[in-house]
């Protein structure tokens, strides 16, 4: 079906087929027969890689496996071709994601490689986070099993149907995905690694992009703008929503639920590659942050609990340390240059976080007292004495402790802090983050831009900083 295209170049969810391909209807029907040889051969494969591992007698990490005893790099060129070739014919046959999937386990199972089963083992953390994520928050969307309004004589109609086709799911999502994650996944023993390492995360980044462009290419064209709008090229011509062409769940999923389902595979990717990557101190910095972002906590309370673990922990290194101090000045400069260019701030958080809590929540005696106060220029200079003991003075004490660990490295891993907490709060731009603090009237843009964009510039003038002192000592010492 054509697409109608409004002058706004926004364009109407495309309709899915009327009946399923008989390529689907073949799938669905035989794959259930092979998980259980597939799983078992996975399973022995995990098995001897744990025997041949590090733990082993002779104490050497084992060799990679690759295709045909090629080297490593031009077996991990070969694979790679193999998977993107597989995401991309399945888009172009417009078969589900999970499909694609379900072919690279395939892949796993003949081929026995690291890199293969690496990028089988991050997809399928990525399929249950977004399949069973968007069924929790959207439980018609489990009509895709069936092939949603083109599933014809498969969709269910009575409740005996109904549960083979929930057995289907657990044995064709669930049961791999975990055991594939318990299998070749990270664990305590063996930390955030996969079978080859950073090689499959990377490997695995950019597959379900390919799925979606060769998606996007089998759709109908769509007349006018640039060639990438024409040819339906994501981001710029394919919405994500129009994937419901492949799936058929109708009522049609809101757009949000279609960025998890493909969000979530690119933050699985982000973080497992951290994890491999990145020096403890700095994931736990992170996860600190995040985590406050994720509950819609202050920026502030994230920093305190950081200089708090920094202070009282001896098990932290000089990189959380520094993260502290750096991040300790940008929270005093944010806040400070805050009350300079909007002086209401401080009153009104003053009522956001004291008095209306205090309104709602205390005895009518206790709050009629204390809100007799509210206004009153002795008790706001009474409170801005005491925020310097919130703000100024730990942040000053922060950057003092900790002055011997502010480093290249550490200027550099505080740097996205505060980006990484925005996103957190599934914010679209910066002004989003007023409602957690709730100033009103609403602090024009540019305040929200000072605050996140202090923060950049400091960090980036102390890693530049570093950098010149490091490079200054080295002449001095030639």
């Amino acid at each position: 079906m054509a697409l109608e295209t409004k002058e706004t170049n926004e364009t109407k969810p495309l309709s899915c087929k009327s009946q399923w391909s008989w390529q689907l209807k073949l799938w669905k029907s035989r794959l259930p027969v092979v998980v259980v040889p597939l799983l078992a051969s996975l399973r022995n494969l995990a098995e001897e890689r744990r025997l041949a591992g590090p733990l082993a007698a002779d104490g050497f990490e084992p060799p990679a496996r690759t295709v045909s005893g090629l080297p490593r790099e031009a077996s991990y060129c070969v694979e790679f071709a193999l998977l993107c070739g597989l995401a991309a014919s399945t888009g172009t046959l417009q078969l589900p994601f999970s499909v694609t999937w379900w072919l690279i386990l395939l892949a796993a199972f003949v081929l026995e490689t690291d890199l293969t089963v690496g990028v089988a083992t991050v997809l399928s953390l990525s399929v249950l986070l977004g399949w069973y994520g968007v069924r929790l928050r959207h439980p018609h969307a489990v009509m895709a099993l069936w092939g949603g309004s083109r599933g014809g004589s498969a969709a269910p109609k009575d409740g005996l149907m109904w549960l083979c086709w929930q057995a289907w799911d657990l044995v064709v999502h669930l049961l791999p995905g975990v055991l594939m994650l318990y299998w070749h996944g990270p664990s305590l023993s063996r930390g955030p690694c996969v079978p080859a390492g950073i090689a499959a995360v990377a490997a695995s980044l950019p597959l379900n992009m390919l799925w979606l462009w060769s998606l996007g290419g089998s759709l109908p064209t769509q007349p006018g703008g640039t060639w990438a709008v024409r040819r339906r090229l994501w981001p710029w011509g394919l919405r994500l929503s129009e994937t419901n062409a492949v799936y058929g769940v109708e009522p049609l999923l809101p757009d949000g639920a279609w960025g998890w389902i493909f969000g979530s595979h690119w933050l699985v990717c982000a973080v497992w590659a951290a994890c491999l990557t990145l020096p403890r101190d700095v994931l736990l910095a992170y996860s600190v942050f995040m985590g406050h972002g994720l509950l819609w906590l202050p920026f502030t309370n994230a920093w305190w609990t950081v200089f708090l673990i920094a202070v009282f922990s001896s098990g932290v290194g000089p990189y959380f340390r520094g993260i502290a101090a750096c991040c300790g000045a940008t929270t005093a400069i944010g806040w400070y240059g805050t009350q300079m260019l909007v002086p209401y701030a401080l009153p009104c958080l003053l009522g956001v976080w004291i008095f209306d809590p205090v309104e709602r929540r205390a005895p009518t005696w206790v709050s009629s007292r204390i809100l007799r106060l509210k206004g009153s220029n002795a008790v706001i200079n009474l409170l801005r004495f005491g925020d310097l003991f919130l703000h100024f003075f730990p942040t000053l004490t922060a950057m003092i402790l900790f002055r011997g660990d502010i480093s290249r490295g550490s200027a550099l891993a505080s740097l996205p802090c505060n980006l990484l907490y925005l996103a957190s709060t599934r914010s679209t731009k910066f002004a989003d983050t007023n409602l957690i603090y709730r100033v009103t009237p609403e602090p024009p843009a540019y305040v929200w831009t000072f605050i996140y964009g202090s923060h950049l510039a400091f960090c980036g003038c102390v890693f530049l900083a570093c950098c010149a002192r490091e490079l200054v000592d080295g002449v001095a010492i030639a």
